[in-house]
């Protein structure tokens, strides 16, 4: 096996396990009724430190698989990276410690907002469209 294909595959299960991550926390704030609770879950810390520990593996092994591949992308890849930062920031602004400036409505906007970016970015992967 060679180190692309290694990549790929490492690049894939961080794309599986950020999934389960956002399914998880996802229910964390749908299913609790109010933000403050939501946040004493034990779990919660062991999640979290886990779906930045994946953002990390999927920055590092995407940036390798771009310098593989001699920077030559595709189209759409720009759109990919940009809704890659939508995650993130969604994701920051859903599960950021307990603050009275976040309402539950922001918090649980900003989770849509990521799945949203979330099956964009699959959406793109599977399709390679030729945007220009």
């Amino acid at each position: 096996m060679d180190l692309f294909l290694g990549l790929k595959i490492v690049h894939s299960i961080a794309i599986t396990v950020l999934l389960m991550t956002i399914i998880w926390q996802s229910i964390i704030l749908f299913r609790l009724p109010n933000a403050d609770t939501a946040f004493n879950v034990p779990s919660r810390k062991k999640i979290t430190i886990i779906q930045h520990s994946i953002f990390l593996v999927l920055f590092l092994t995407g940036g390798t698989l771009l310098y593989l591949k001699h920077f030559q992308v595709q189209s759409w890849f720009y759109a990919k990276a940009l809704l890659f930062v939508v995650i993130i920031s969604a994701s920051v602004k859903a599960f950021k410690k307990p603050n009275p400036n976040i309402l539950l409505v922001q918090r649980r906007g900003g989770i849509i907002l990521a799945w949203i970016a979330f099956v964009s970015i699959i959406t793109l992967v599977v399709t390679k469209p030729v945007i220009f």
